[in-house]
């Protein structure tokens, strides 16, 4: 007793200064969600959200050019239809047979990513007795 009454001063800070270390080192920062700004994540949190975003801008800018494209090729059907004044049957076949290409693709993507992203990898134990 007579020893904590002579060094608690020493005692006091060494508890929190073992404290602070702790608090440092243990306790991650953390910050508002993007998608939930309800929920606080970590920095591997905020970097999957943004992986997330990532692929659904990308998504989003590959229907947009789609959608132009296929804008594009029936304004420039018509528009040779309107300079000659009859249809050409080839080219109206080419253009829908375009128009269809672009939407079988984008639906194929489409598919392909909905596919990949509902198939999860689960690690194999081989001590399990299944």
């Amino acid at each position: 007793m007579e020893y904590i009454k002579k060094n608690w001063h020493w005692l006091v800070s060494v508890n929190v200064a073992i404290f602070v270390v702790s608090f440092a080192y243990g306790c991650e920062a953390k910050t508002k969600s993007l998608l939930n700004p309800d929920e606080k994540v970590t920095r591997s949190g905020l970097t999957t959200e943004l992986e997330l975003l990532e692929s659904k801008y990308k998504a989003s800018y590959a229907d947009l050019d789609r959608k132009e494209r296929i804008r594009e090729i029936v304004l420039n059907q018509s528009l040779i239809i309107a300079q000659t004044g009859s249809v050409n049957p080839v080219g109206v076949i080419m253009s829908v047979l375009s128009v269809l290409g672009i939407g079988v693709a984008a639906d194929d993507v489409r598919l392909r990513k909905k596919i990949k992203n509902t198939i999860t990898y689960e690690p194999v134990n081989p001590n399990d007795p299944k």
